[in-house]
């Protein structure tokens, strides 16, 4: 949360100087609502993310707990603002969390806009099965591949000779410890660094996939 104070019709068009209040896009994921006090733009940021599905944003209201710390001119008006916001950010373009944990928005957006606000969403953002399936596929394919570096470390380590890490494959060849153990090791180190690079990305997909669902 923050406030922003501007000029007080710097980028506003007339009609978000009539009616006093605007809302905007903030980065990738963010918005904005502000409103014109005594010739300044003061504005409060509303967090939000990205969504690759009918909706191309999903908004995350602050509880009315949260919306304390909002500034003195915003506490009170949680309901207010929030049918601003969906007013102008609407579905199905947008969805909402957050309605369900205060009062439900009503048509109490400002007088001046003739736009009705949008009907409200209790539901969580949950991501496209689409994305969800793409990176399951790529968990297992990167599981997969750390499997095949670790045996071929581990089946190197135990007989002493592997095959040349070489992504040429008529260079490819066999290797001893004993006969060229420079490039032995070089190899075993090559396997064994895919395989733990491969490792690690799985699970980073593992959990960005709980999170997803979560």
């Amino acid at each position: 949360m923050s406030v922003d104070f501007g000029g007080a019709f710097g980028g506003a068009s007339r009609a978000e100087a009539t009616r006093g209040w605007r809302v905007g896009h903030h980065g990738r994921d963010r918005m904005y609502y502000e409103e014109l006090h005594d010739g300044v733009w003061e504005r409060i940021d509303v967090d939000g993310e990205m969504l690759m599905g009918p909706a191309h944003h999903v908004i995350y209201f602050a509880s009315p707990e949260a919306w304390l710390r909002y500034p003195p001119w915003a506490r009170q008006r949680r309901d207010e603002i929030i049918a601003r916001i969906t007013s102008e950010f609407r579905e199905p373009d947008y969805e909402y969390h957050g309605l369900a944990a205060g009062a439900p928005v009503s048509a109490v957006a400002a007088p001046a806009s003739t736009d009705a606000p949008a009907r409200p969403a209790t539901r969580r953002a949950s991501p496209p099965q689409s994305g969800t399936r793409a990176l399951l596929v790529a968990v297992i394919l990167l599981f997969a591949l750390a499997g095949a570096m670790g045996w071929l470390t581990a089946r190197g380590l135990a007989r002493g000779e592997t095959y040349l890490a070489n992504k040429r494959s008529y260079l490819r060849r066999m290797v001893s410890r004993e006969q060229e153990p420079g490039l032995y090791w070089l190899s075993i180190g090559v396997y064994a660094a895919i395989g733990a690079g491969a490792l690690t990305l799985g699970a980073l997909g593992v959990r960005a996939g709980r999170r997803l669902r979560g």
